[in-house]
């Protein structure tokens, strides 16, 4: 069903009168004494199908152009050899997008592709390095969401032309695309340690990134919400800043917490560490961070913990924190906009270097040889 999208109200009109035209003639032939065949059966059932498929992409805004339907790729790509050529063979005017093989040698996740955006810069300037934006998807989700729906590759190319050159880094941060790992670690799959010392240090080796944190931003879209706000405040150490879109300020998996975490004898601790709500009123004031919450005024699941997650941060010394609500519900209307906005705001332009990092330089990795640039501005207060 996620291969089906919604052209315009005609396309799902057209797809309802077909659905209803078929269940119509299996009647009229039933009626009559004739044999429905299984052909005219199966082909109501597909039609009935794909109208109700359509009004759910209607709904969440998922596929919006005709490419998407049918499979194709409506972004550039280039292949990971070339991107790690010394001197990149050829020019991509708006970027491109190669599929990075990241092992999880110490989560055990195995090997996952993530979906990578690299800026013109990227090709063209063979010796410079750039920030790292990770995006993460939500459940159900997979990292493709981010290009198809969300146009990170378009929204790359936009950065890129205002001297904001950006990598965007989409995971894999699920075993599949019903699978709801919040982007914790549990039994069955260690997600935190899978982007922490598997994806991170990957694209810092492989990639021409920037190994520092004042650099790295970690953003997502509703569970990915979630994600991006857990992960990053947990990790101060790796990154500065937060793009929080809809996400909950709690892990909301259908098992609870112990569906989520096992039953363990720790569980209530563990769960507790896990929940934004509990532990951010008492997070240290350093390392300093930047945080940007976004929600739809219309959205039940996300609006009011987006709020209260930014009151509670906000009142924190050491955060800088933007709270923008825009027209919408928890779908991509409302996550396509706040991913360009959002990025805009987060990324520093070329050539400067970070107040932030001043103050930043301990944590779990050292890195003495980082490059580290100003961001454009402090985050500013509520708004």
């Amino acid at each position: 069903m996620g291969s089906l999208v919604v052209i315009g109200k005609w396309f799902i009109l057209s797809l309802a009168g077909l659905a209803l035209l078929s269940w119509v003639g299996c009647v009229l032939l039933a009626r009559r004494g004739r044999v429905v065949t299984v052909t005219m059966t199966g082909l109501s059932v597909v039609l009935t199908l794909a109208t109700v498929a359509d009004l759910v992409n209607a709904h969440y805004s998922y596929l919006p152009r005709v490419d998407d339907v049918i499979g194709i790729r409506s972004w550039p790509t280039a292949s990971v050899r070339e991107a790690a050529a010394p001197a990149p063979p050829r020019p991509h005017p708006n970027g491109s997008v190669i599929d990075l093989p990241v092992n999880g040698v110490r989560s055990g996740f195995g090997v996952r592709e993530a979906m990578v955006y690299l800026p013109p810069q990227y090709f063209t300037e063979p010796q410079a390095r750039f920030p790292v934006v990770y995006l993460m998807h939500g459940s159900p989700g997979a990292p493709v969401d981010w290009y198809r729906a969300n146009r990170a590759a378009e929204v790359g190319a936009l950065l890129a032309s205002e001297s904001r050159p950006a990598i965007l880094v989409a995971p894999r941060l699920s075993h599949g695309w019903l699978d709801d790992s919040e982007c914790v670690d549990r039994p069955s799959e260690h997600i935190e340690t899978y982007l922490v010392d598997d994806v991170i240090p990957t694209v810092d080796a492989r990639l021409r990134a920037i190994p520092d944190r004042a650099d790295r931003i970690f953003a997502g879209m509703s569970a990915g919400g979630y994600c991006a706000l857990n992960l990053g405040l947990r990790h101060r150490d790796l990154v500065a800043t937060i793009v929080d879109m809809s996400g909950m300020n709690k892990p909301t998996h259908d098992g609870g917490m112990a569906g989520l975490f096992g039953n363990r004898p720790d569980l209530e601790l563990v769960a507790a560490s896990n929940t934004p709500a509990l532990y951010a009123p008492t997070l240290p004031l350093y390392p300093s961070m930047r945080v940007w919450m976004d929600s739809g005024r219309s959205d039940r699941e996300a609006l009011s913990d987006t709020r209260n997650m930014a009151s509670t941060l906000s009142r924190r010394p050491g955060f800088g924190v933007v709270l923008r609500l825009r027209p919408g519900s928890h779908d991509f209307s409302v996550w396509r906009p706040a991913l360009r906005e959002s990025l805009q705001w987060a990324v520093p332009p070329s050539g400067t270097t970070s107040a932030l990092a001043a103050s930043t330089t301990g944590g779990r990795r050292p890195r003495p040889h980082a490059l580290v640039r100003q961001n454009h501005h402090r985050a500013g207060t509520t708004t």
